[in-house]
């Protein structure tokens, strides 16, 4: 049976959707809300995007006889020892408007580590230094997109005034959209057999 993987890497500032059918990647975007008044606004947004690709997606599904999951990325309870509750409480709100809309498709909705996934799918969960002074912890899984042929669908145009993690192409400044990145390796992880970790997510 075909299937179809729905991958999110969802935040406040910008949440990656890609789409994987039978193992190959077919979509790799995001949906930016930095620019969005306040965390209502944004949650609105992003559920606004997802309706649209629920929709296609469980229409697609029910037509050619699919599976149809979704993973987005699981929460952390803490980082370097700290427990952030405001983040916990932001985060989970946002990861119901995603539960609460997926419900409305019969889509079931799962979520993976981030050492999981990266492990799994990119092959090391190690940060890796590059030369473009861009995040250490990114950079692997951007390089692995790279590879993959999916560059295009990453690199975003930036303005002279950003100086970190530039990259220079004919001329032209671009930065690499490491959120979209990491959505496309969730949505491969949905077709990881060996030492899959995913948890479905309460409605």
């Amino acid at each position: 049976m075909k299937k179809i993987v729905i991958g999110i890497d969802q935040s406040y500032n910008n949440s990656g959707i890609s789409i994987a059918v039978d193992n190959e990647l077919k979509s790799v975007t995001s949906l930016w809300l930095n620019k969005a008044q306040d965390n209502t606004e944004k949650r609105n947004m992003l559920i606004r995007k997802l309706t649209d690709v629920f929709n296609k997606m469980s229409l697609k599904r029910d037509s050619e006889g699919c599976k149809l999951i979704c993973i987005v990325e699981r929460i952390r309870l803490s980082s370097q020892g700290f427990v952030n509750i405001n983040y916990i409480k932001s985060i989970g709100a946002l990861n119901a408007c995603i539960v609460d809309t997926a419900k409305k498709y019969g889509i079931e909705v799962y979520s993976v580590d981030t050492r999981s996934w990266k492990s799994q799918v990119v092959g090391s969960s190690k940060p890796m230094v590059n030369k473009y002074g861009i995040d250490k912890e990114k950079w692997p899984t951007i390089l692995w997109l790279i590879k993959k042929g999916f560059e295009d669908k990453i690199l975003v145009q930036v303005t002279k005034q950003k100086k970190k993690g530039v990259i220079v192409k004919d001329g032209i400044r671009y930065t690499y959209n490491d959120d979209a990145a990491d959505s496309a390796g969730i949505a491969l992880y949905g077709f990881v057999s060996k030492d899959k970790q995913l948890l479905q997510e309460e409605h």
